[in-house]
């Protein structure tokens, strides 16, 4: 348990716990030695800055009362030095600190993208891609800036604030208790209004973050805003959530308006007292002017620690909240192994079977019932059906990008829960219908099928998808940079170059998963030439709306409902009249061209 959630007054606040503070640290138990080292010179830069009101007591008091300038020359000489040592180990402290913050930053941003890439997919599509960005960037920056900041310079002021309040008792303990009493309305003031601050803090990170979710959404789907002429409403939706942002930022603006001025007035205001009630004791004889002066700069230093500590829990919550929500991604389980110690296949034949798969993705309504089918190494099955008939469904299960609820999947004879995740997927090559490709070079994109790949394996691959023609037109040839998502490309370039990729990767079971639902005729037949090369001696599934893509399929599946309703070949399935039959007849007749009968034209 990282926070406790608390409610007083109907707002929820957190609450440090021993457990979430001990977690916390756990971000910068590496760098425990040069926390040590910089905690070293700051509390060496605390113990020096505690001597200066001792030297301005002396100027006062022995110098200049005395009129002796060889002693004001010596004092102010000691003085320089102190302030010399004072800021030599504050430059130490402040860079070693500087340099663990970033490092901190920097390990937690890699173990929570590392983190992410290995949750479920399930997972990540459950969760705006804004809201997990914002984990990595303004979260962890929180934590950085208060964690490796704050919790050591606690170790300073508390420092300061103990020898300052030893030193007053120890100069005049009547005027240290006045001095104590005056800033105990300054430390309650704090604590209150510190712990608004810090919710409205929260409350400005999180609807920033909600900004950061509207702003990748539209960028990501750009060609649509600007294809339905969107870009007012875009821009109103993040304007929106931006305004919301300033609104409350503005709020925690009036807040700090408020508690600036006044902190000031008290702090002020206790100076004036301290000041006249000194005053006093002077004129009594109780106490020397340097006395005084150096009780005033003493109790100014230990202004400063009052406000931190008293601020420190709220700054804690803050951090804790931060980590909370990081936390929150690094506890979600990775995408299972499966046994102690996965099963590596070093070579598979292609055999795959599905025995009473059971699916469902909220557990309430199932997306696959019972289904068994076999696919045998070499042969083409073709999965078809109606929309939202689980098709997708059924191969995502293959390289287990979901898990099924009950049933047994296997390759090779092998169940695949018992396989290693890498060799697993190492022997799967998909090519999906919205084809992604990276914003780098065109070989780059095809290196991602096997990163360990020879130039000259490269361009094979591409010439056996049909894509080295088009790629060598290109500006830079192989090393053209395609844009981000391939956008210079068109669709049926990105698909073979994504044909190209599978290829390389060479696997024994290929996922065509609506291949060529988004293609003209023309690209559509040179992306179906070099799928022939890409099935060949592979164990493929084959998933497309245009049934004619299917009708060469060695067996054909037809899911309805999320259940295997038919089976057999084109012929076979054609001449039953059942559903696979409806679905090519419409699908058939919906793709011929339109010409009136000789009736028609007399109508």
């Amino acid at each position: 348990m990282l926070v406790r959630r608390v409610q007083r007054s109907g707002t929820p606040q957190s609450q440090v716990t021993v457990g979430g503070l001990w977690r916390l640290l756990g971000f910068v138990r590496s760098y425990m030695s040069q926390l040590a080292l910089a905690g070293v010179f700051l509390t060496l830069s605390s113990l020096v800055f505690l001597a200066l009101p001792w030297g301005v007591r002396n100027i006062i008091d022995s110098a200049l009362v005395e009129r002796d300038a060889g002693l004001l020359n010596l004092v102010t000489g000691a003085l320089v030095g102190i302030l010399l040592l004072q800021t030599l180990f504050g430059f130490a402290q402040t860079y070693l600190l500087a340099y663990v913050g970033e490092r901190v930053v920097a390990d937690v941003r890699k173990s929570l993208y590392g983190h992410m890439s290995q949750l479920p997919l399930g997972y990540l599509n459950d969760r705006r891609t804004g809201e997990l960005m914002s984990r990595i960037t303004n979260d962890a920056t929180l934590l950085q800036s208060n964690v490796t900041n704050n919790l050591p310079g606690v170790l300073g002021q508390a420092v300061v604030l103990i020898g300052a309040i030893a030193i007053m008792l120890w100069t005049d303990w009547r005027l240290s208790l006045a001095i104590v009493l005056t800033l105990v309305p300054i430390a309650l003031f704090g604590r209150v209004f510190g712990g608004r601050l810090r919710r409205l803090s929260n409350q400005t990170q999180a609807e920033l973050g909600e900004a950061n979710a509207v702003l990748e959404e539209t960028l990501a789907g750009v060609r649509v805003v600007k294809a339905y002429g969107r870009e007012g409403y875009e821009a109103g939706r993040f304007g929106a959530a931006v305004d919301r942002a300033f609104r409350t930022a503005l709020r925690r603006a009036r807040v700090r308006a408020v508690f600036v001025p006044v902190i000031t007035l008290l702090g002020f205001g206790a100076v004036t007292f301290v000041l006249w009630y000194g005053g006093r004791q002077v004129l009594a004889g109780s106490l020397t002017p340097g006395e005084l002066v150096s009780m005033l700069v003493y109790m100014l230093l230990i202004i400063g620690p009052i406000g931190t500590l008293t601020t420190l829990y709220s700054q804690l919550a803050e951090a804790l909240g931060a980590a909370e929500r990081i936390f929150e991604v690094l506890d979600e389980p990775v995408e299972p192994l499966g046994g102690a110690s996965g099963v590596a296949l070093a070579q598979v034949r292609g055999k795959v079977e599905l025995q009473d798969v059971r699916f469902s993705y909220t557990g309430d309504r199932d997306v696959l019932h019972d289904v068994t089918l076999t696919a045998e190494p070499g042969e083409v099955v073709a999965i078809v059906g109606p929309s939202g008939a689980g098709k997708t469904t059924l191969v995502n299960l293959i390289p287990r990008f979901y898990e099924p609820q009950s049933g047994q999947l296997r390759l090779d004879g092998y169940p695949v829960r018992s396989l290693a995740l890498e060799s697993l997927r190492s022997h799967i090559s998909i090519v999906p219908q919205e084809t992604l490709l990276f914003g780098a070079s065109v070989r780059e994109n095809i290196r991602y099928g096997r990163l360990d790949a020879s130039d000259a394996e490269i361009e094979d691959a591409a010439r056996a998808a049909n894509a080295d023609n088009f790629i060598r037109l290109l500006p830079d040839g192989y090393d053209t940079l395609v844009g981000e998502r391939g956008v210079k490309l068109s669709a049926g370039q990105r698909q073979r170059v994504a044909i190209a990729r599978a290829l390389l990767r060479n696997g024994r079971v290929l996922i065509l998963d609506e291949a060529t639902a988004a293609l003209d005729n023309e690209s559509e037949a040179l992306v179906q030439d070099a799928l022939e090369s890409l099935m060949r001696d592979r164990t493929t599934l084959v998933i497309a709306h245009r049934l004619s893509t299917v009708e060469r399929a060695d067996r054909i599946i037809v899911l309805d409902a999320g259940r295997i309703v038919e089976q057999g070949t084109h012929t076979e399935l054609l001449d039953i009249e059942g559903l696979y039959y409806r679905l090519y007849t419409r699908s058939f007749f919906a793709s011929r061209p339109m010409i009136p009968t000789e009736a028609e034209h007399g109508r």
